[in-house]
């Protein structure tokens, strides 16, 4: 259960990408027309990253490419024209296939999942538990 819970922290910047995606399809086209799945392939498109940072930080924007030389922009400026929602998905996918790997050779937070021992099957013989809902002894307290 555990693995799921990573894998949806992973997953979760793609879901702000797609969903700043919808809003902006949203506000900008089945807002005013009506929404049709027509309308939905003619204008929806994914934001890349080139797009998100001049739309709602333009002069940052400005003055990165001011600061920075021109061989090394065109490296940033090929990387600004990746999507954001398939850029956040490559990031999950490495991650998972990395935590996969690593679960192989008995490492990482996926290993060994099925082989953990839960509750009371874990609890030896003899054992006191403090537990709430399990049966228990009466408590000693000693006076100094």
């Amino acid at each position: 259960m555990r693995g799921f819970s990573i894998i949806f922290l992973l997953l979760i910047p793609a879901m702000i990408a797609l969903g700043h995606d919808l809003y902006l399809f949203y506000v900008n086209y089945a807002e005013a027309q009506g929404f049709s799945i027509a309308l939905l392939q003619k204008e929806f498109k994914l934001s890349a990253f080139g797009f998100i940072w001049t739309n709602y930080d333009e002069e940052s924007y400005k003055t990165a490419v001011g600061s920075v030389d021109p061989d090394t922009w065109l490296t940033i400026d090929y990387l600004l024209t990746f999507k954001a929602f398939y850029a956040a998905l490559a990031f999950a996918g490495v991650f998972v296939a990395l935590f996969t790997v690593l679960a192989l050779f008995g490492k990482g937070p996926f290993a060994g999942e099925e082989r953990r021992v839960y509750g009371s099957d874990k609890k030896k013989k003899g054992e006191k538990s403090f537990r709430a809902g399990q049966a228990g002894t009466k408590m000693n307290y000693k006076r100094k």
